[in-house]
């Protein structure tokens, strides 16, 4: 089962592999851009506050990377970021199943918004996935990123995805595959 990710650093990735937060050194610019896009559910601009809020979410969030059961078909869209996504991000994928056999994936979590977001903005929804069966039957409407009621927020709201726990906190370069190149477009 292929699982997708969007991106904006594919050069480095085909030869680097695909890292989670913990492999990049706490004082690099990537590190901490990527604890600040979690200030809203953290309730704080503070690195040390958000990075705590991290850490005690769900086991190994740190390892983690976030994924998507399929890719957002290429048109235009109302919300304004999944527009941008899907015309100026990579897309790679992995293959779960073998992620899982070579023991690269130690755990998998799920996040669903889709309703907890309109009653209980604060309410992260993150729960453990105990069979792979269930990611299989996740369909995604990307359309209801740009309904009223989701357009304010990220798409990722509005997208039912996933946390895979990486036992080393990262995943080689041969485990990965690129799906579709839409950062040339920027270059």
């Amino acid at each position: 089962m292929k699982v997708y990710l969007y991106t904006y650093l594919y050069e480095k990735i085909k030869t680097e592999g695909y890292k989670s937060l913990s492999m990049f050194d706490p004082q690099s610019e990537h590190f901490i851009k990527s604890l600040l896009t979690h200030r809203k559910s953290a309730k704080s601009e503070n690195l040390d506050d958000i990075l705590n809020y991290l850490k005690n979410s769900f086991p190994g969030r740190l390892r983690s990377v976030c994924v998507v059961t399929e890719m957002a078909p290429l048109k235009e869209y109302k919300h304004p970021y999944l527009n941008w996504l899907v015309s100026h991000a990579d897309v790679i994928s992995f293959d779960l199943r073998r992620l899982l056999e070579d023991e690269i994936v130690e755990s998998i979590y799920c996040k669903d918004l889709r309703q907890t977001i309109l009653t209980n903005p604060d309410f992260e929804n993150i729960y453990k996935v105990n069979d792979i069966s269930e990611l299989e039957n996740t369909k995604i409407d990307w359309d209801l990123c740009g309904t009223e009621k989701y357009i304010s927020f990220s798409p990722w709201a509005a997208v039912k995805h996933y946390f895979l726990v990486l036992k080393k906190g990262y995943i080689p370069p041969e485990y990965i595959t690129l799906e579709a190149r839409n950062s040339a477009v920027r270059e």
